[in-house]
């Protein structure tokens, strides 16, 4: 896990990069999107907002894990406001979770023109919920490190805003965003901006290290640089440990293929073309080529920087690209306003 940092300035349509910083989080600092030692994250922020020498204190920051819920639901045909207050009552039927330990938000999806709509005077619904403690631990983290959260959106919405606002979707094609984050995978299947689909599955990069760890018994931090390429020795070669490697890619692979095939067992009309793959894992060397052919479909690694203005005298083209699939969520947030929906 790490901490990123991202300032994006907006001029006209086209945004300009103005800070971006990557503080990385001791060991289990936080565990499935639960800070487990405050002390360190705290101290983190506040190493790097010192660091970039940020001078707002306002942020838009966002939750993930099993603590948040992202649902597609159908109802009966309503206004916005008969649903949202009504939306307590609809939630208690689809989550896990008692109403009264959530805070809950909703989108109305639009109607496509196809087969698949709605019939039966129903619509669609995006709904959120996520748990009050997890939020209030959140937010009291940021206000010890000196900062204001003025919005807070899930890790999957701020990777599709980012995809969508960067030009990278396309009307008629169905895309799969595919965050691979340390302890979990997040699928997001889209359509015309519309989400199809979204599944939550408990296995991440996490998984690479602890096979790392067991098989030549190093540390978390070793296994971290063999994952990502770096620390071959005599002790751990080559060979071995890029056939560890393949093999966790593969569990990975078979996660994801069971939910895209949970996908369309319910969607039997819709095809999806293409994936794209966000997150620190997504940095590993081929792992797009591994997954492309398992599953069967192009598979391309994310770039949020490719349509964000930037000085090369301030930023390195070279760190950016390696580092770009990581910085998928903080581009999707800090393109956020606060009119946003």
């Amino acid at each position: 896990h790490s901490i990123k940092l991202i300032q994006l300035k907006k001029a006209g349509k086209n945004y300009h990069l103005q800070h971006f910083g990557v503080m990385p989080l001791k060991n289990e600092s936080i565990v499935d999107g639960t800070i487990m030692d405050a002390g360190a994250v705290i101290e983190s922020i506040r190493n790097l907002v010192q660091m970039e020498k940020i001078k707002t204190r306002d942020v838009v920051t966002s939750v993930s894990g099993q603590s948040v819920i992202v649902k597609k639901i159908r109802i009966q045909q309503m206004t916005e406001k008969e649903l949202s207050e009504s939306i307590t009552w609809e939630a208690e039927q689809h989550i896990p979770f008692e109403i009264s330990e959530v805070n809950l938000d909703f989108q109305i999806i639009p109607p496509p023109s196809d087969d698949d709509a709605p019939h039966d005077n129903q619509m669609d619904v995006i709904l959120v919920a996520a748990r009050k403690s997890k939020l209030d631990d959140h937010i009291g983290i940021l206000n010890e490190s000196g900062l204001n959260p003025v919005i807070v959106d899930t890790d999957v919405f701020a990777i599709e805003n980012e995809f969508e606002i960067n030009g990278e979707s396309d009307e008629d094609k169905v895309t799969a965003l595919v965050d691979l984050g340390a302890s979990a995978m997040n699928i997001n299947i889209l359509q015309s901006g519309t989400t199809l689909f979204q599944h939550d599955i408990a296995i991440g990069g996490n998984r690479y290290n602890e096979a790392l760890q067991d098989e030549f018994d190093m540390s978390y931090e070793e296994a971290e640089s063999l994952k990502m390429g770096v620390g071959f020795t005599e002790a751990y070669g080559l060979e071995q440990v890029l056939e560890l490697l393949v093999t966790v890619s593969e569990e990975l692979c078979d996660e994801l293929k069971r939910s895209l095939d949970f996908f369309r067992s319910t969607a039997e009309n819709v095809a999806i073309k293409n994936m794209v793959l966000s997150g620190g894992c997504a940095r590993m060397k081929g792992l797009e080529v591994l997954f492309s052919k398992r599953l069967r479909m192009p598979v391309e690694i994310a770039n949020p920087f490719r349509n964000i203005h930037y000085s090369g005298k301030v930023f390195d083209p070279e760190y950016l690209q390696d580092m770009a699939p990581m910085a998928a969520v903080g581009i999707g947030l800090a393109m956020r306003r606060m009119d946003d929906r």
